[in-house]
């Protein structure tokens, strides 16, 4: 009996790959303003942002944006629940 195929990406360990967002996509992702998104840092109610190397440029992980935005989803299901 021959054994069942498993696809590839099932063989491989899960690579996370890491990828810079800028202010702007932040700002449209969130729907949260520019100074929404540094006053909800500043109380840490946001992910912070990452200093690039080679200037004053910033930019926040795609990842902490998303586990953000589960969350902010969680809690509003949460508060619904009530």
């Amino acid at each position: 009996m021959p054994i069942p195929a498993v696809p590839v990406a099932a063989q491989e360990p899960q690579r996370h790959s890491i990828r810079f967002l800028r202010k702007k996509s932040v700002v449209l992702m969130t729907g949260i303003s520019a100074s929404g998104i540094y006053d909800l840092m500043n109380r840490g109610l946001f992910p912070k942002s990452i200093k690039l190397p080679g200037g004053k440029s910033v930019a926040w992980l795609l990842s902490d944006i998303e586990e953000w935005q589960r969350q902010v989803i969680a809690t509003a299901k949460s508060a619904n629940d009530d």
